[in-house]
């Protein structure tokens, strides 16, 4: 089997993980992988694994598309099988591309903003073999109410890897150290975080935080931190690649905002064991109170205040939090598991036969 791994800019620079693990996974069970990547993201960040063709990316769908194409020469001399687009923008060129390939498609769906998508590409079928694989058991109720009952909906929770230990850091009754990841879009509910921070840090003033920027323009994240005198405290990370790794540096991750969309930012933190503060979302089924996290309803700076006393203050209960959330991740969403079940919807898509458990000899 040939797969053709269909990635953009922007999923890119926040699921680099995923593509390694479900390249190099794929790799293990014997299947052709290739990755077509944005020219612009290739470099020492990039996923070494597997064969590479490169595009240009846009912010134009049919632009995209297009770019797509050219590559479609190349695709089908190798024989392509599968071509699975990775996030909700790709699935328009994915699927024109598939059908000029006579391959299937796979659609990945991480976001709330998948379902219109999938309404208006897949509510009367799709132009070739296409199955849509949903993040979350929410996303996969409601894609399955609006795509036309040929094109199956499965779900196929993201694959993290899941270290022997939790991640050691520095023990929050010390120092808290906490990496702030929205939506990157400053408004009432970074407010409401940034005043109980700005409450913390007078009780704990060598705690620091950092802001995971995932806009364009940082510009009005930096004015907000200014406003609320948390210049000391607090820094802007920018977009590139590698400011995930300030992960392994914190002891809390916190999701001031609902973000209506599956991140494997969050699940490897509780993979690790670091305790993940979050307002509440219902289109993600992973994310529940006292298990997993420590979800906010209504966020307020005193409701943030009080969960950043208690990351502060009571070790035992970000403990216990941290290995709730790892026991989680383990039975949900190991990387094997991931990887297995997408390979299961690549040969049912393509009429291969799945491979089957031999039976024990008694």
């Amino acid at each position: 089997m040939h797969v053709a791994l269909v990635v953009n800019t922007a999923w890119m620079e926040e699921e680099l993980a995923t593509l390694r693990c479900l390249t190099v996974g794929l790799i293990d069970e014997n299947v052709r992988v290739s990755q077509l990547v944005p020219d612009t993201m290739v470099g020492v960040d990039s996923n070494p694994f597997g064969e590479l063709l490169t595009y240009r990316d846009s912010a134009w769908r049919l632009t995209r598309r297009w770019r797509l194409q050219r590559q479609g020469g190349v695709l089908k001399e190798a024989s392509v099988d599968v071509v699975h687009a990775l996030d909700g923008r790709l699935w328009d060129g994915a699927l024109h591309l598939a059908a000029r390939l006579d391959a299937s498609a796979v659609l990945s769906a991480g976001s709330s903003l998948d379902i219109p998508l999938a309404r208006s590409l897949l509510g009367r079928g799709a132009s070739c073999r296409a199955a849509v694989a949903a993040g979350t058991a929410p996303l996969a109720d409601q894609l399955r109410s609006v795509v036309d009952s040929s094109v199956p909906v499965e779900i196929l929770r993201t694959g993290v890897h899941i270290p022997a230990e939790p991640i050691t850091s520095t023990s929050p009754s010390e120092v808290v150290c906490g990496l702030i990841s929205g939506v990157g879009r400053v408004d009432a509910d970074y407010d409401a975080l940034f005043e109980a921070i700005r409450r913390f840090i007078a009780d704990q003033p060598e705690s620091q935080f950092f802001l995971d920027a995932l806009c364009d323009d940082p510009h009005p994240l930096w004015q907000a931190v200014q406003r609320f005198g948390l210049l000391a405290n607090m820094s802007v990370v920018p977009r590139p690649l590698g400011r995930r790794k300030l992960l392994k540096a914190a002891n809390v991750l916190i999701h001031p905002q609902s973000l209506h969309r599956s991140r494997g930012l969050t699940l490897q933190a509780m993979a690790d064991g670091i305790p993940v503060l979050a307002r509440e979302d219902p289109w993600l089924d992973y994310l529940i109170h006292d298990r997993t996290a420590w979800l906010l309803d209504t966020p307020s700076p005193a409701s943030w205040h009080a969960l950043l006393h208690r990351v502060a203050e009571h070790d035992d209960d970000c403990r216990n939090l941290g290995d709730s959330a790892r026991a989680w991740v383990r039975q949900h969403h190991p990387a094997n598991l991931y990887v297995g079940q997408m390979l299961d919807l690549y040969r049912q898509l393509t009429g291969q036969s799945l491979k089957f458990e031999h039976a024990a000899v008694v």
